[in-house]
């Protein structure tokens, strides 16, 4: 098991400046794909409490990761586990790690509330940059395609800065986007009214 306290800032693109960014920063870049499985109650409590609980897959392993707000950026909590995830399937919170089932206590989730109610797959470029981790994705869910930039850093303040520099090369004020949870959750639900 692992904890990170994430700090990072996140840019929507369109097609023509993610290519931009693409030949700019990320030509020796080894892209890779990953696909997450995102898990809620039907009635949305993690998401009520700024959390998200995924499945990711990556080269064949599983690795189940809690975010939740901190007093600066999310604490992740992240275990490899051995759930095969599928669209659908129901997830006990007996067979969670136990500090995750100790949050998800807390949120007034019972013990068969949980299911997988999507996947989302980003195709994933990562390079340094300024001593800190610039990243590249492609994300595909249902019959959308997004792109985004994320800039991950150790300092609040500085990176802000890093970001807002890097952003103004490439004539980008930033704005800070819904993550890629919400925009998926968002997208599901407009597509359900249709």
């Amino acid at each position: 098991m692992a904890t990170n306290n994430e700090i990072e800032f996140k840019q929507l693109l369109d097609a023509t400046t993610y290519d931009k960014f693409k030949v700019t920063f990320f030509e020796n870049a080894e892209p890779f794909t990953q696909t997450n499985y995102y898990i809620d109650t039907p009635d949305f409590k993690l998401r009520d409490h700024k959390s998200a609980l995924r499945i990711r897959v990556k080269n064949g392993t599983y690795e189940m990761t809690l975010k939740v707000p901190a007093q600066v950026g999310l604490t992740e909590y992240n275990h490899m586990v051995d759930i095969v995830p599928t669209i659908d399937l129901t997830l006990t919170k007996s067979e969670l790690p136990n500090d995750i089932k100790t949050i998800l206590d807390d949120y007034g989730v019972d013990e068969h509330d949980l299911s997988i109610l999507g996947a989302l797959t980003t195709h994933r470029m990562e390079t340094k940059y300024q001593d800190e981790l610039l990243v590249l994705d492609k994300s595909e869910y249902f019959d959308k395609v997004d792109y985004e930039l994320e800039f991950e850093v150790h300092d609040y303040e500085s990176g802000l800065d890093k970001f807002n520099s890097l952003l103004s090369e490439f004539d980008l004020k930033h704005q800070i986007p819904k993550n890629k949870v919400q925009r998926f959750f968002d997208y599901k639900a407009q597509k359900s009214k249709s």
